[in-house]
This record gives structure tokens, sequence and C-alpha cells, in this order.
């Protein structure tokens, strides 16, 4: 496992190669993730049985294309700030920062919005449209981009999709087809614990993870990230799922807050298409 670490726990981020072009940068506090959290794992796994009550650390996630453009997907958190900078320009080692692409304005995702464009003022922001408040996140100069939208890249095509699931009401999937890599933004997150942190899904087996292990983990998460589920029909939700999958050809499964999915991807897809259907299917508290 090759990873390049820059920082410590809160600024703590790893850069590790998923395809020669395509680099996910990641934050994970690793072993100073339970205190940063403050006991949110054992708190979380006494209500939630079965939980990784060692899972302190939630993953942050942004990824790079280095074609005959460039293009960046989301920024890390205000706390990963020099980090990211540090580690952004080492991969794009003296080469301009084309594109920045905001998935939805909230701080793990937008945060350093700003400092990038003050680093790479070249770059072209690009982000969902639909609202007209993005000047306060370092966004107004941003280009705002509708479903079906397309940013040729040279060997790579981004292209903006509609999401299944939305953390906010402005949210935007994307999807480049010639690996079929997906970013899915905030669905499917999964909790680490420290021996976790910048594995693929596939490197999370050799310490004690598994296929089921991520059903039960997205199970217990998505109630919390979409609790609108509780409304959901579970066989729509099923269908809706069944859909998605049939028109895009994923082998790159690439969300905001899980670990990436490289190797037997549709068994992953498999696990979180029950994991969805169980959420939409389960009693929900009242209060959490």
């Amino acid at each position: 496992m090759t990873t390049t670490i820059y920082g410590a726990g809160a600024t703590r981020v790893g850069v590790r190669e998923i395809t020669p072009q395509i680099f996910w940068i990641s934050h994970s506090a690793g072993d100073q993730a339970a205190k940063l959290n403050r006991g949110f794992a054992e708190d979380f796994a006494r209500v939630n049985p079965g939980f990784d009550p060692e899972a302190n650390d939630i993953i942050y996630g942004s990824y790079l294309f280095l074609d005959e453009k460039t293009f960046l997907i989301d920024t890390l958190g205000p706390a990963q700030h020099e980090t990211m900078l540090e580690a952004l320009g080492d991969l794009l080692a003296g080469r301009r920062l084309d594109y920045l692409w905001i998935s939805h304005t909230e701080l793990p995702h937008a945060g350093n919005a700003a400092a990038i464009v003050r680093a790479h003022p070249e770059v072209q922001l690009l982000t969902v449209g639909g609202h007209d408040h993005y000047a306060l996140h370092g966004l107004g100069d941003a280009r705002q981009l509708a479903y079906g939208d397309c940013v040729d890249l040279g060997q790579h095509r981004m292209e903006i999709i509609e999401p299944l699931f939305v953390d906010h009401a402005l949210t935007q999937w994307i999807y480049e087809h010639r690996t079929g890599f997906l970013c899915p933004v905030d669905w499917a997150l999964n909790a680490q614990n420290q021996h976790q942190s910048f594995r693929f899904m596939d490197e999370m087996e050799e310490v004690g993870y598994s296929r089921e292990r991520f059903q039960h983990d997205v199970s217990i998460t998505n109630c919390v990230v979409f609790p609108w589920l509780r409304w959901a029909d579970p066989d729509q939700i099923a269908r809706m799922i069944d859909a998605f999958y049939a028109k895009y050809d994923i082998r790159i499964f690439a969300p905001s807050h899980t670990n990436v999915i490289r190797k037997d991807v549709p068994e992953y897809l498999a696990a979180l298409r029950e994991a969805m259907r169980s959420v939409a299917s389960r009693e929900f508290s009242i209060v959490y």
C-alpha cells in the first residue's frame, strides 16, 4: 500500500493512485480520531448494535484527474487547508489546475475552494446550478452546471449526473465514461478505525473488513445522512438503484466518505443496494 501522507490528526491527508491518471486525496485522522471525535464512535455503537466501537474516523475524499486538462473533485475541509494545498501542488508538479468542481456547498466538500483559487488563479470553478449565494463559499465566479453537462479532459470525459440520494437540495454526482469512475458524493458513508486509513476497500478486507460489514455499516450511517428514508418505499428504492446500475457502467466507486472500491465492484454495489433497502424498511426512533 503506497500512500503519501501530509500532516497529522485533524490536518492529516493521504494520497493514493487509483489509476495512473486518477488520484484519491483523503483526510483520515488515524490514531488521533478518537480524541478529535470525543467518543462519537462509542456513543454511536451503543445505540447501533454491531457497529465497530473503534470506528472513530469519517473520511473526507477528493479526487484529481491528470489528463490533458486537470480536474479536481471537491476540496476537503478547512482543517486540511495547508495539507490539501501541499498534496495538490505535489500532484500537479508545476501543471496548471484547469477545473475545480464542487458537488455541493458543505465544508468537507467546498471548504478550501477559495484557498485553492488563490493558489491556482487560473482554475475554472464549476458547481451545481440553481442558487445565488455562492460568493459566501468562494464560488462567486463559478460556472453553474446542469445534469447532462460534460467536461472533456482529453482521454476522460466528466458528466454531471442527477443524484439518487441527496444530502443537500443542491447536489450533483459525477461520472467518467472511459474508466467507469463514479463519485456519488455522500452516498454510502462508512466509518473506519485507525488500521483502515487510506486503504482501498479490497485492502480493508486485509484488516478484518468485509462486504457484509460494509452493508451493515451503510444501513446504519445512511439513516443519519438521509433521514428522509424513513418515509421512502423500499421496493421503489431498490428499483431506482437497479435502473441506475443498468444505466451506468460503474467500475470505480469513489464516494466522498467511503473507502474507494476498485475491485469486486458489482458485489459491493449489490451490498449497497440491500443496505439502502434495509434503511427504508427499518423502524426509526423519534429521537436519535
